[in-house]
C-alpha cells in the first residue's frame, strides 16, 4: 500500500484487481453469478446491494476466504484464485471487528506484524505511524473492552493497514455504529484513504454511505453486478428500475413508447426515440419543480398534494396523479411547506434533460 497521499484511481491503467467469470455456487443456489469486475489502484469501491444479493460473498472471494466455483481472480497481475487469504496482498476488516479482548490496543495492532516476524526499528515505526494515522496514540495501553464503537473500528482498521495490504477489504464497516458516529467514521475512512493512497473495497446496503464514500459503485442484484461506474454516474444515469430506486429515491412513471413518443399513464406525452413498447420514466425528486410553468419545464403534470414531510435540509411533497400514479418532490426551500396545503392541486414539472427513459423489463 502506497504511503503517497497523491495516489489517485487510475482507470486508464491496468486494473489492480481483475475478476473474470467469477461465480460462487452453493449446491443449486447461485450466490454470485458469473461476473467480471475491475478495481483500479487508488479506488474506493463500494459493492452495494440489498441483503442476500451476494455482495459479502463477492468480497470474501476477493479476499480468499471462499473459493470461486468458476472464474479467475488476479491481483497486481498475479493469479490468486486458489491462494489462501494470508498469501494474498489483501486484508479484511470484518463487521464484528474481531479484536482480542485480552490484549491492549497496541498489542491488537501489532499482532499481524508479530506473526510476520517484523522486528526492531521497523516494527516500532510501523506501529507508531499507523496509530498516528488513525489517531489512537492516547489509547495505546487501553484494553479493547474499554473502547467505544468508533475507537474499536479504528483499531480494526489499524490492525489491517499496518500490514500494508495492496487492497483493504471492509465488510459493512459502519453498520454497527449509530447515525452520528457513522457519519464521523465515514469522514475518517475518506481521510485515511486519501492519506495513504490505498485501494479500499467495501460492501454496504446503505446507498447514502456508498454515495458519500465511494468514487466507484458496483450495484448488485440477485448475484449479478447490474451497474458499475462512478458514484455520480450511477445516481444520475441508472440503467435499470432496480438501480434507480435502490440508489437514492426516484419517481417512476409508467408509459408506452411508440413512433418517437412516450405516452405516460399520468396523462402527458414526451418525445423520446427508441424501440416501441412499455417504458418507465425515472425522475429524481430534487429536479422536479413546484408550481411549474411552461417556460421552465418541458414536462408538466397536475397532482393533488397528499402529504408534506419536513426532513431537515429539505421538504418532501407527495402527490397523487392520474391513473393511480404518485410523485414525490424534494425542495430545499423550506418556506414552501407553508405555501402549499394538503388537498390542493399543484402543477409539477421537470426538464427533459433531467429524466431517464428505460425499457420496462
Amino acid at each position: 500500500m502506497s504511503d503517497s497521499p497523491s495516489a489517485q484511481p487510475d482507470p486508464g491503467g491496468d486494473p489492480l484487481v481483475r475478476l473474470r467469470k467469477v461465480s460462487k455456487q452453493y449446491g443449486k443456489i447461485a450466490a454470485v453469478e458469473p461476473l467480471d469486475l475491475d478495481i483500479y489502484r487508488g479506488d474506493f469501491l463500494a459493492i452495494l446491494g440489498p441483503s442476500g444479493c451476494g455482495k459479502t460473498t463477492l468480497l470474501r472471494l476477493i479476499g480468499g476466504f471462499i473459493a470461486p466455483t468458476t472464474g479467475r481472480i488476479e491481483i497486481a497481475g498475479a493469479d490468486v484464485t486458489r491462494l489462501a487469504p494470508e498469501r494474498r496482498p489483501t486484508n479484511m476488516v470484518f463487521q464484528g471487528y474481531g479484536l482480542f479482548p485480552h490484549m491492549t490496543v497496541r498489542q491488537n495492532i501489532a499482532y499481524g506484524l508479530r506473526i510476520a516476524k517484523v522486528r526492531g526499528a521497523e516494527f516500532d515505526q510501523r506501529i507508531h505511524d499507523i496509530m498516528a494515522l488513525v489517531r489512537l496514540e492516547e489509547f495505546a495501553e487501553r484494553s479493547t473492552d474499554s473502547l467505544s464503537g468508533g475507537q474499536a473500528q479504528r483499531v480494526a482498521l489499524a490492525r489491517a493497514l499496518v500490514m500494508r495490504p495492496q487492497v483493504l477489504l471492509l465488510d459493512e464497516p459502519l453498520a454497527a455504529l449509530d447515525l452520528k458516529l457513522r457519519k464521523e467514521m465515514g469522514e475518517e475512512l475518506r481521510r485515511i484513504h486519501r492519506s495513504i493512497g490505498g485501494t479500499f473495497v467495501f460492501v454496504t446496503h446503505d446507498q447514502g454511505e456508498a454515495l458519500g464514500l465511494a468514487n466507484r459503485i458496483a450495484v448488485m442484484e440477485d448475484g449479478n453486478i447490474v451497474q458499475e461506474g462512478g458514484a455520480e454516474e450511477v445516481y444520475s444515469a441508472p440503467k435499470t428500475r432496480f438501480v434507480s430506486t435502490f440508489v437514492g429515491e426516484a419517481n417512476i412513471f409508467s408509459g408506452h413508447r411508440e413512433h418517437g413518443t412516450v405516452r405516460l399513464k399520468a396523462g402527458v406525452s414526451i418525445p423520446d426515440s427508441g424501440a416501441a413498447g412499455p417504458v418507465i420514466v425515472v425522475v429524481r425528486p430534487e429536479v422536479i419543480r413546484l408550481d411549474a410553468d411552461d417556460a421552465a419545464s418541458d414536462v408538466i403534470l397536475t397532482g393533488k398534494l397528499i402529504d408534506i414531510i419536513f426532513s431537515g435540509p429539505y421538504v418532501k411533497f407527495k402527490f397523487a396523479l392520474d391513473e393511480g400514479q404518485q410523485a414525490v418532490v424534494h425542495s430545499s426551500d423550506l418556506a414552501l411547506r407553508r405555501k402549499f396545503s394538503v388537498g390542493e392541486t399543484v402543477r409539477i414539472g421537470w426538464s427533459l434533460g433531467d429524466q431517464r427513459v428505460l425499457e420496462d423489463r
